[in-house]
């Protein structure tokens, strides 16, 4: 089995390929092409901890594809990175481990980005040329840089609970596009119609006050119970809600709160991410409407991200 470390693949797949691979991926899903597991989450709530393990085979590809991402939470006052992880890669055709990635969370956050940059793809205002990024952790780093890769953007404004991990980030862009931080999250949203979350809250970011015809919501950062990004009454207001997944986003995204506090059943899942992928229904489709994508990552997002690392490195 080779083992490939991070520093071989890190910044080798360009958010275009990354986006084209995953794009494939959930091509596959919508066509009944993927077979994959339904994912396992392990809560340690003494720890603060998470452990995620998920995976997908994709019609003929040569790997079968295991990933393992963990989130402790605690690591960041130890000076540890909070999130890591690897991915498995077995032979398809004989189930022998051929390659290991040792990727420490950066392909579930690039994969992840380019899911986000898939829904700005379908279901955002192809005019828009501003947007709004909730979120300045490693997820929203990549995040940022799919949403500039996908769309016209003129601006981006940046809002975390933490203002000085925003400013840094926003420093960090300021080469790729304008880049501002928004001091109060309801102004910016008002004054936003995409706005993107990639946070690990707890408690609902974006209410359903603020939201206005024509605006789009991506959010990314739920994948486990407790997770939420978007009041319930945002997912009601829908008139497009499309998740990654309905099998996930029941359990784990913020369709769970939703249903939970009766303000949607899962019959409002317009469609799932793969249909919009394999052209079996339609994204945005009027200037007026409100769409939102709720998003916990899925299986096949991790086998196409892999299938483009081994494609890129020649393995």
């Amino acid at each position: 089995m080779r083992v490939v470390p991070l520093g071989a693949f890190r910044d080798k797949v360009s958010f275009a390929v990354a986006v084209g691979a995953v794009e494939r991926g959930f091509r596959a899903l919508g066509l009944g092409e993927a077979t994959l597991p339904d994912p396992m989450v392990m809560e340690l709530p003494a720890e603060q901890a998470e452990v995620h393990v998920k995976g997908a085979h994709l019609k003929g590809g040569r790997h079968v594809v295991l990933k393992v991402a963990t989130g402790f939470y605690k690591n960041r006052a130890r000076g540890l990175p909070s999130g890591d992880g690897l991915f498995l890669l077995l032979d398809a055709e004989t189930g022998i481990p051929d390659v290991l990635l040792e990727e420490h969370g950066y392909l579930t956050d690039l994969r992840t980005a380019a899911a986000v940059a898939l829904t700005l793809r379908y279901l955002a205002p192809k005019d828009a040329k501003a947007a709004l990024l909730i979120g300045a952790g490693a997820l929203a780093r990549l995040t940022a840089r799919a949403m500039i890769a996908e769309m016209p953007l003129e601006r981006l404004t940046l809002w975390n609970r933490t203002r000085e991990r925003a400013d840094a980030l926003a420093q960090e862009l300021a080469p790729l596009v304008e880049t501002r931080v928004a001091p109060a999250l309801e102004h910016a949203v008002r004054d936003h119609r995409v706005v993107v979350t990639a946070t690990a809250s707890t408690t609902p970011l974006v209410h359903a006050a603020w939201v206005a015809p024509g605006m789009h919501v991506t959010s990314v950062g739920t994948g486990s119970p407790e997770k939420i990004e978007l009041e319930p009454a945002v997912l009601a207001r829908a008139d497009k809600l499309v998740a990654d997944r309905v099998f996930q986003t029941e359990r784990y995204g913020n369709l769970r709160h939703a249903v939970a506090a009766g303000a949607v059943t899962r019959d409002k899942v317009y469609a799932e991410l793969g249909d919009l992928a394999a052209g079996r229904r339609a994204g945005r489709e009027r200037d007026g409407e409100i769409t939102v994508a709720d998003l916990t990552g899925v299986g096949v997002q991790d086998a196409a991200i892999a299938q483009a690392v081994v494609e890129v490195l020649g393995l």
